[in-house]
């Protein structure tokens, strides 16, 4: 029975994910990529739309802000969201760039909030966006404060995949990394998720230093040089050492 239920609720997730990924769909549509019978996509849109989580309009099937609404309260009962306060639009100010809070959440690097400095690029990063953890700087900074065997367990399970020509693949380059890190203070991720942009970032720690978040700036590589970077990280560490302070409060 249990077996069954399962099932049941993973296939209206996949039904979910994908009118999500797509933008929509008719269930004909649904049915051939998600390669189900047309009665059992049928059925399953059926009950998402009496349950407010998917709408239908002329045959077309869209997931509606329901999602937004159970995303917005969840990220408001995390601790490391509220302990941001506003140090993550001073970050963006001072910067100028595009700066993120992020959670690992699940194997993989999720971003809560998004603050744009006034030359920040358009990313089209979102809260909710998820990324490999060893592709993004906030990711690796996460990972420098993880027990080596659970980084071990997350490169067994998930793999090392590269997102572009530069993202670590290597399990011993990565480590390296990972201790270079936790020397520093701050992760950078050059090219590594996005070609062209450098991100760096710090780690939120909290009083039992165990790993909460991190805070990241990105910007145009040609816009980060090398003293750039230098200023960036002492942004970001110190956003992330008043955030650290705050979790201390909430």
């Amino acid at each position: 029975m249990a077996g069954t239920s399962n099932q049941s609720v993973g296939r209206a997730f996949r039904i979910v994910d994908e009118l999500a990924e797509n933008g929509g769909g008719s269930v004909s549509e649904l049915a051939d990529r998600l390669e189900m019978p047309v009665s059992t996509v049928h059925d399953y849109l059926q009950a998402l739309v009496e349950t407010g989580y998917v709408t239908v309009t002329d045959k077309e099937y869209q997931t509606t802000t329901r999602f937004l609404e159970v995303g917005h309260r969840q990220r408001h009962r995390l601790e490391v969201f509220k302990a941001v306060r506003d140090e993550l639009e001073t970050v963006a100010e001072e910067t100028g760039e595009h700066a993120t809070l992020m959670i690992e959440e699940a194997d993989q690097a999720v971003i809560l909030t998004v603050q744009e400095g006034p030359d920040a690029i358009n990313l089209f990063a979102y809260p909710g966006a998820r990324m490999p953890l060893h592709a993004t700087a906030p990711g690796k900074a996460m990972l420098a404060h993880m027990a080596d065997d659970r980084v071990d367990e997350l490169i067994a399970q998930h793999g090392l995949v590269a997102v572009t020509s530069r993202t670590i693949t290597d399990p011993e380059i990565l480590f390296e990394q990972l201790e270079q890190i936790r020397r520093q203070g701050y992760a950078i991720d050059e090219g590594e998720r996005i070609a062209g942009m450098v991100c760096i970032a710090a780690p939120i720690l909290d009083k039992s230093d165990r790993i909460r978040g991190a805070i990241c700036v990105c910007g145009p590589q040609s816009r980060i040089d090398e003293s750039r970077r230098n200023e960036i990280a002492d942004v970001a560490k110190r956003a992330a050492n008043v955030t650290q302070v705050n979790l201390d409060y909430v």
